[in-house]
């Protein structure tokens, strides 16, 4: 049976975890697809230096860069729509038989209306025989539904609270 699975809440380690299984996926002769709503192919992340080594990930970041203003532009809304066609697209021309699928930071782009979860769910179904993992805050709530797994990671407390930086290794 396959799994869609909801990584959600105001914690870190959302994108760590669908990482994690995206690792196990491998590991198990899976194909994995890997789409980043928000990051840009300008930032070298510890996962992009790691997954272009290997032939069985496809990791592609959709984005044009995460903004700490979230001034987002009609421009990174253009990305984002463009990038699901996309994902449509290569999940329509793949035939292995072993598929995950990871959508990071999907609940972003349904949250700010630039794609509806109607669109995603539509994706979901399309693809029937495809594993799909979920990540992001706020996921809308059909979504949720829709699961069959649903991981809320919560903050407790967080290096950033107390000024400190992002590290190379551990948050990038």
């Amino acid at each position: 049976m396959r799994r869609i699975i909801v990584l959600t809440g105001n914690g870190k380690g959302k994108t760590t975890s669908a990482i994690g299984a995206s690792v196990r996926a491998l590991g198990r002769g899976f194909k994995v697809y890997f789409y980043q709503f928000l990051k840009s192919k300008d930032a070298e992340y510890g996962e992009h230096l790691f997954f272009k080594k290997s032939k069985d990930i496809c990791l592609v970041r959709l984005g044009l860069g995460c903004r700490k203003d979230f001034k987002y532009t009609a421009k990174d809304k253009k990305a984002a729509t463009d990038g699901l066609k996309k994902i449509d697209a290569e999940l329509s021309k793949n035939k292995k038989a072993k598929t995950l699928c990871v959508l990071d930071e999907v609940s972003y782009p349904m949250n700010w209306n630039w794609f509806t979860v109607e669109a995603v769910k539509e994706l979901i179904k399309k693809h029937s025989t495809v594993n799909f993992i979920l990540t992001g805050r706020d996921m809308p709530k059909q979504l949720i539904n829709l699961a069959c797994t649903v991981s809320s990671v919560d903050e407790i407390k967080h290096a950033y609270q107390k000024g400190c930086k992002a590290e190379i290794g551990t948050e990038f």
